[in-house]
């Protein structure tokens, strides 16, 4: 624990601190010289005094030893007397040996009561006078200073021995005054050096603290203005110049880790606030500019239009072309938007493929609609991505504000909702956001809540349709469609839930349940009497993806003990061109067991003969929008004849789809069409009802009274 004085000094200014340490230093080593000094001088004055009295004695005590010697007062008298011509004399005795008192000399005004000889009483015993003397000679040093005279006691002797004694008294008053004028000329010194010492000090303090307030200075000023590039000048190549350069060399690594700082929160507000991507403004920016805008435009009473964009199929590119194409894609894409938005709109990338766009001030729905028409128009010309040109489409959602919604997250819903709208309404369009969509997308949400338990609530039951041979008119294989018995909207079709499915990955423990329930179904028919009929199952591109295709059949199989060869898979072309190494490996496989392989839908995806030959494929499903309209659409009717010619030249069975009329099927067997499939058959029906076309039985056999074939009519 400190003392207060030295608390005190501690929380002195350095200034001050420094001034205190100068001058206590001066002071004490000024005050040190001039004791010596005195001290000396005092010594010198003393030794000086008593010798002059020890040479008087000595001359007294020569001239006294014969009258001490015979006991002569009168001559010992006559001995001492002279000495009143001595003005500093005070008092002369002469002892014998014995301690009588010979002779005595006592100067006119001298202060007998000072003296200690004068002190006894007339005739003293010896003894008293010996002590006496001893006492002078025990304060002869001491006397000088304190009782004003000087005194020295000097024996006398003759022959060698001690026959007598001369004590002598002197006034000390000149000893005294040159003492006097020794110590003034020393405090005229010191205080002549304590003025010298204190300029001195005061500017050698300066020289010390100047620099160092200098630097404190700086640093408050780096402190208040945070400016780390001010630099101090080096006064001197000492310790404080030292001292200088550690500063500067500090603020100059400060200001570089600044900078750094700096540049590392610049890269962070930009990862925070815009994608790394496209550079576009992110999820988190665009929020809170459109709640600005939202805000400025509530109270100028404007409307704001929030605009929803989706690519189309573009998970197909990703998984066709590369990731590296899809970001390409995506960062030209971000570029075309911004092109068609003013200054104060916005464009934002949410993430993935979902872009964002909201515009200010816009006037009526019909404004909105038109920036939205040019947004489309964006992806009319095909994206060239080096040495790849794509042709993309968009789907495009718009909602307005106040009127559909009046916060961000309600604008972003209803936008996203109309943007489903345009995609359900063939993609490459865009939507204006309606009540009535939020209601579907109500409905939508519940459904897949529904769906979710569909499967262990049994709710699900399989349809299937009949394929039939064209020449023989009898039936080859059935295809197992699934239908959902919903408890309170009814027997849905797979338009209904089949996409819900895919989006909730649903789909693959629905397919899975389709599988084993067709297997079971065509065991269950054999074991009842009919001919082995093929059963076809639908498989989603999802399997695909998973790649575990072939395990999930060959666990169905195993499980319901089917023959292979009873057992068929359709998949779409999109489902052929994703991971089309794994699936081409797979399909080989499956195929050497003995399934067959059908491509469903055929004509409306990429139809590519360079695919097809690669791909282990036993069938192509003519999708049924051509065979509708091959009657009345000669372009169609030239598809249909193309695809017909295009299969047989690689071996492959061709079935047509969605046959409805007696017109389409002659038109496809004067082509060449191996199998039909549609409502000129049968609708998809129950395993109990199609179980009745498994016989022998031309269902190709026309009634001629009615035009209809047999199969149908039964």
């Amino acid at each position: 624990m400190s003392r207060p004085g030295e608390h005190f000094i501690r929380n002195l200014p350095l200034q001050r601190k420094l001034m205190l340490i100068i001058m206590l230093c001066c002071t004490a080593t000024l005050l040190l010289a001039s004791l010596f000094f005195v001290a000396r001088e005092a010594k010198v004055l003393y030794q000086a005094q008593q010798e002059d009295l020890v040479s008087m004695a000595e001359v007294i005590g020569e001239n006294s030893a014969s009258a001490v010697v015979f006991n002569d007062p009168k001559s010992a008298e006559d001995t001492v007397r002279p000495l009143a011509a001595k003005s500093s004399i005070l008092a002369a005795y002469i002892l014998n040996k014995n301690g009588r008192l010979l002779a005595r000399y006592l100067a006119p005004g001298a202060a007998r009561e000072r003296l200690p000889l004068e002190l006894l009483a007339e005739g003293a015993a010896p003894a008293d006078i010996i002590r006496a003397v001893q006492q002078v000679q025990n304060d002869a040093y001491r006397s000088s200073f304190f009782s004003g005279y000087a005194s020295v006691v000097k024996a006398i002797y003759l022959d060698g021995e001690q026959v007598g004694t001369v004590v002598l008294h002197a006034s000390a008053s000149g000893f005294l005054h040159n003492l006097g004028w020794t110590l003034l000329a020393a405090l005229l010194f010191m205080g002549a050096a304590f003025v010298a010492a204190y300029l001195f000090s005061a500017r050698l303090q300066q020289m010390v603290s100047s620099p160092l307030l200098e630097l404190l200075a700086t640093m408050k000023e780096v402190s208040a203005s945070k400016n780390f590039s001010l630099r101090v000048q080096k006064p001197s190549s000492d310790e404080i110049g030292l001292l200088y350069d550690g500063f500067n060399e500090m603020l100059c690594e400060i200001e570089e880790r600044n900078q750094i700082l700096r540049q590392r929160q610049a890269h962070l507000q930009q990862l925070a606030h815009y994608d790394p991507l496209t550079r576009l403004p992110n999820r988190t920016l665009f929020y809170d500019r459109l709640s600005q805008a939202l805000s400025l435009a509530g109270r100028a009473r404007e409307a704001v239009a929030v605009i929803f964009i989706d690519l189309d199929h573009f998970k197909d590119i990703n998984d066709t072309l590369g990731h590296r194409i899809g970001d390409l894609l995506l960062i030209e894409v971000a570029s075309r938007l911004s092109t068609v938005v003013r200054s104060c709109d916005t464009v934002a990338r949410l993430g993935g493929d979902e872009f964002t766009v909201f515009c200010q001030n816009i006037a009526t729905p019909e404004n909105a609609a038109l920036v939205a028409q040019k947004l489309v128009a964006l992806f009319v010309d095909t994206f060239r991505l080096g040495e790849s040109e794509i042709h993309v489409t968009a789907s495009i959602g718009v909602t307005l504000f106040p009127n559909d919604g009046k916060t961000v997250d309600e604008l972003l819903m209803n936008a996203d909702i109309a943007m489903y709208h345009a995609k359900g309404a063939g993609k490459n369009v865009f939507a204006l956001f309606e009540k009535r969509m939020n209601e579907h997308a109500s409905e939508r949400v519940t459904l897949l809540t529904d769906l979710r338990q569909a499967v262990s609530q049994g709710e699900f039951v399989l349809h299937y349709q009949p394929k039939v041979d064209v020449l023989t008119g009898k039936v080859t294989s059935v295809e197992a469609l699934v239908r959902w018995m919903h408890p309170r909207l009814g027997l849905l079709g797979p338009d209904r839930f089949i996409r819900l499915a895919e989006e909730s990955g649903l789909i693959a423990e629905l397919t899975e349940w389709v599988m084993a329930t067709a297997c079971r179904q065509a065991k269950s028919w054999q074991e009842d009497g009919h001919p082995p009929v093929r059963v076809a199952v639908n498989l989603s591109p999802f399997h695909f993806q998973r790649q575990d295709v072939k395990e999930a059949i060959l666990a169905v199989l195993g499980a319901t003990e089917l023959d292979p060869a009873l057992f068929e898979i359709e998949i779409t072309e999109g489902a052929l061109m994703q991971n089309d190494e794994y699936t081409c490996r797979v399909l080989g496989e499956l195929r050497e067991m003995g399934i067959t392989v059908s491509v469903d839908d055929f004509g409306t995806g990429y139809s590519s003969l360079s695919y097809l030959h690669r791909f282990p494929i036993n069938t192509l499903k003519i999708d049924r929008t051509f065979i509708l309209n091959m009657m009345k659409s000669t372009e169609d009717q030239a598809i249909v004849t193309a695809i017909i010619a295009m299969a047989k030249s690689l071996n492959m069975q061709i079935v047509a789809e969605g046959v409805e009329t007696v017109e389409q099927l002659e038109a496809l067997k004067d082509q060449g069409c191996h199998e039909i499939q549609g409502f000129l058959i049968s609708r998809p029906v129950n395993a109990e009802k199609v179980a009745r076309f498994f016989t022998d039985e031309d269902r190709l056999r026309q009634d001629r009274r009615t035009g209809i074939p047999a199969g149908d009519a039964a």
